[in-house]
């Protein structure tokens, strides 16, 4: 499993930026701001989500990864 900023930059090639990012930035490069997670559903800001390798989304709960 990768984050979403990992996944965006190294399978499509878009750098995103730190901090506060605006919605607008989300649809000029034609990525969702919301995802829900494949295994329960939950939603969330898609940064917050993780990728496995067949692109499925994930909740740091059900990827199993302790949040910092």
């Amino acid at each position: 499993m990768i984050s979403f900023r990992q996944y965006i930059e190294s399978r499509m090639n878009i750098k995103m930026p730190q901090g506060n990012i605006s919605g607008a930035w989300f649809s000029e490069n034609g990525l969702p701001m919301v995802v829900a997670c494949s295994c329960c559903g939950m939603t969330m800001a898609s940064p917050s989500a993780w990728i496995d390798d067949n692109g499925y989304t994930f909740c740091s709960d059900c990827a199993d990864i302790e949040e910092e």
